[in-house]
């Protein structure tokens, strides 16, 4: 391999995009987004020239995209298959949405305990606002992005660091996709869910937004096992 080449393949720690994203954080954000409209299906192989071609970037920041959506268990990374999208099992998706709501549930009460520190009011009610503004049945990523929006205001309000390192790994995003098709019913429950969890929030009331937020993610976690029996 040439100089050149060894130059192209890595990773420029400049690259940014017009949000300050690094190069790697676009591709990620993009590749997310390509789950949503049907471009990436669970279960699909992933090969590095194609990512270089559809993103007309070197091999480095798709390599690193790849590694970040391998660190939250949307993508698999194996040194002799190589990249795949993760397909979770039914079970999979259960274990991984109790934890969510566990840790969902407990920033929403942190936040509720804090929401009097310097701009955390002001964090909540635009993370409620912007998400109320979207479809929650639209099957694009705009509102998940609203949605991870949302819960990072309630772990960010909640101030706790141990939390905030944790919260990324949820892989709510593939079990959107993976399994919309029974998660659909909830649909039209999720904006009172998450103003429910707003209010209560913003008001203080630390064990009603805790409980709120478990109420919602308990609706997933229903329909998902009527999923396994059917």
């Amino acid at each position: 391999m040439n100089e050149n080449s060894n130059e192209r393949d890595r990773a420029s720690p400049g690259d940014q995009d017009v949000a300050g994203r690094s190069t790697s954080d676009t591709i990620a954000r993009e590749f997310i987004r390509g789950l949503y409209s049907g471009d990436y299906e669970p279960g699909q192989r992933l090969y590095e020239a194609d990512l270089t071609k559809r993103y007309a970037v070197s091999r480095g920041p798709v390599r690193e995209a790849l590694n970040k959506l391998a660190a939250t268990g949307i993508v698999d990374l194996t040194m002799q298959r190589g990249a795949r999208v993760k397909l979770l099992n039914v079970d999979e998706a259960l274990d991984t949405l109790v934890v969510a709501q566990a840790l969902v549930s407990l920033a929403a009460r942190l936040a509720a305990l804090n929401i009097d520190r310097p701009g955390a009011r002001s964090q909540m009610e635009k993370a409620a606002q912007n998400l109320s503004g979207f479809d929650a049945s639209s099957p694009n990523a705009d509102f998940a992005w609203a949605r991870s929006n949302f819960y990072a205001a309630l772990a960010g309000i909640a101030n706790n660091a141990e939390l905030r390192l944790i919260f990324p790994g949820v892989r709510i995003h593939l079990i959107r996709v993976q399994f919309r098709a029974f998660l659909k019913k909830i649909d039209a429950r999720r904006h009172s869910d998450y103003r429910r969890i707003a209010d209560a929030v913003l008001s203080g009331r630390e064990a009603e937004a805790e409980s709120a937020a478990r109420v919602h993610f308990g609706r997933a976690i229903e329909a998902l096992r009527e999923c396994r029996g059917s």
